[in-house]
């Protein structure tokens, strides 16, 4: 099977940190190639593969549909291409992958949908969201949930750069992810701790004007923050090493998530992860995991969490056993790329057939 991805975006993020995540196993049953709309340094995350292509031209990513002869398109979030592909009667089968909730996915409920083999979504939220706010069919819309390369993201063996506990952030710098949230949260154990430092890492894209947002509100709250704006996708285990070592936390306070890579990341590294219960976190965080979740706004909640994870061993033992168990048994790249692929194969047999 021969499948094309297009996706806006070559950057460090969360939909192309999926598709490197996918590649590994893809590129031993399938033929996968790239195309991205826009080129931001994410490149590294494929390593050396050369089936990569960044062009925002449709006529010329039409012409490299016909030139290799695809049995599948799938598209992420490109409204733009889809409908050029449609309007010159691509006759390759398109599916649709969701990965945004705040995108505007009106092109969802447009009279050409039928032209889309189906709809790939990472978790509950993001089906229940699409088929209620945009009518996508439900018999055609199917979850599997986002892979995480657990070989790579495991405990690692660091030196640590602090002698007090890490608070990390991650994300982009948009209001969606709410780093404000995290500044007024770093404010508060401030005002009642010695022993932590803050961290905030991503943001290499935000524009200026979003960067001195950033400096003007932690200066404003006397705040010493590290901004670490960039770092490559192998690097990230280290951190949230680091991160697990000084006996600190990640702590998202982002305002919606359509799954939460950056939370299973963390996991998998034995860095407990405080999150809040929106979007399809709270898919993820089953069982004893619940316990480090509040509800969004509620800092105080989150406070006392990021206090019991840091002063209390038991606690701590307990969230970081149980996050790693999760992610291996229900994220690992074999157990979620082999449903996928199955579900292409299903998906083309039954267009064949249709």
């Amino acid at each position: 099977m021969k499948i094309l991805y297009i996706y806006r975006y070559l950057l460090l993020g969360g939909v192309t940190t999926q598709l490197a995540n996918r590649l590994g196993f893809l590129k031993s049953v399938c033929d996968p190639h790239f195309i991205f709309l826009s080129d931001h340094g994410g490149r590294t995350a494929f390593e050396n593969y050369d089936k990569i292509t960044v062009t925002s031209e449709p006529a010329s990513i039409h012409d490299y549909v016909k030139e290799h002869e695809f049995d599948l398109i799938i598209a992420i979030d490109t409204k733009e291409i889809t409908d050029y592909l449609i309007n010159v009667h691509c006759e390759v089968p398109i599916i649709q992958e969701v990965h945004g909730i705040s995108y505007k996915l009106n092109y969802l409920v447009e009279e050409d949908q039928r032209r889309f083999l189906g709809y790939i979504v990472p978790s509950s939220y993001s089906k229940e969201r699409i088929i209620e706010d945009y009518s996508a069919p439900e018999e055609r819309t199917f979850v599997i949930p986002n892979c995480l390369d657990t070989t790579l993201f495991s405990r690692k063996e660091v030196q640590p750069i602090t002698n007090k506990k890490i608070i990390c952030w991650v994300g982009k710098l948009n209001d969606h992810k709410n780093w404000q949230g995290f500044l007024e949260l770093a404010e508060r154990i401030s005002e009642r701790r010695d022993d932590c430092v803050f961290w905030i890492v991503g943001g290499e894209t935000a524009s200026a004007k979003a960067t001195r947002h950033l400096f003007h509100e932690a200066n404003k709250r006397d705040l010493r923050i590290q901004w670490i704006d960039r770092m490559e996708y192998n690097e990230m285990p280290d951190l949230y090493s680091m991160v697990a070592e000084s006996g600190g936390c990640t702590v998202s306070t982002s305002k919606g998530e359509s799954f939460g890579m950056s939370l299973i990341e963390a996991m998998a590294c034995g860095c407990p992860a405080i999150a809040p219960t929106v979007g399809a976190i709270p898919e993820i965080y089953l069982g004893s995991l619940q316990r480090l979740t509040y509800e969004l706004h509620d800092l105080q909640a989150c406070e006392s969490i990021v206090d019991r994870l840091l002063d209390d061993v038991d606690e701590r033992k307990i969230q970081i056993i149980n996050g790693v168990e999760k992610v291996q048994k229900d994220y690992s790249i074999h157990h979620v790329v082999t449903q996928y692929f199955n579900l292409l194969q299903k998906l083309s047999t039954a267009q064949k057939v249709w």
